[in-house]
């Protein structure tokens, strides 16, 4: 009775082999399609994000304050600009200063 039982090992095996294979090519497969999710979420972001935009400025341009909100934003980036370049700046200086020859 234990001979016969013994035939059916390598079916066995070969069978969790193929599970484990084809198992295999399901995560690889499922890995893809997270990856062109995140690509359609980022598009959509992005799109919304330009939608966001010309509805603002659609709004202002309605108000008539689309040039003072626009000189307003034009203000802002450059002052943060010239911060994030004076902080660089001086890190620079910083790390000049402290490095040992």
């Amino acid at each position: 009775m234990r001979h016969k039982n013994l035939r059916f090992i390598p079916l066995v095996v070969l069978f969790a082999t193929s599970t484990a294979v084809h198992a295999d090519g399901v995560v690889k497969q499922l890995h893809k399609v997270n990856k062109q999710l995140s690509h359609v979420e980022n598009t959509l972001s992005g799109t919304q994000n330009k939608y966001n935009n010309t509805t603002r400025t659609m709004k202002e341009l309605k108000n008539g304050t689309y040039a003072e909100k626009s000189v307003e934003r034009a203000v802002k980036k450059k002052q943060e600009k010239v911060v994030n370049n004076l902080i660089d700046s001086s890190n620079n200086v910083i790390r000049k200063a402290t490095k040992s020859d």
